[in-house]
């Protein structure tokens, strides 16, 4: 039960994984319209995803505003096909 716990608190952090690995590099805008993940959970998913190497985060500057632009990274791209794993065997 207790794991269950846990993964319920990191719905959103794995949320942001897989959605980065079907579509992306994404602005944070973009992550929060498609995932509905709430922006509180949102930033500080990244971040811990940041501390763990799984994602990098970079400014475009071609653009104006700058858009900051957040990518999975190689490591992050193995735990989101395992998530995805997870998810096939709980259906």
């Amino acid at each position: 039960m207790d794991s269950l716990k846990i993964l319920e608190k990191q719905s959103g952090f794995m949320r942001l994984l897989v959605y980065l690995l079907d579509n992306g590099e994404k602005t944070i805008t973009e992550i929060m319209k498609d995932t509905d993940i709430p922006v509180h959970q949102l930033y500080s998913s990244i971040e811990k995803a940041k501390e763990l190497e799984l994602v990098n985060s970079r400014m475009d500057k071609e653009k104006y505003p700058p858009r900051n632009l957040i990518s999975i990274t190689a490591k992050g791209k193995k735990v989101a096909k395992k998530i995805n794993e997870i998810v096939l065997l709980l259906k």
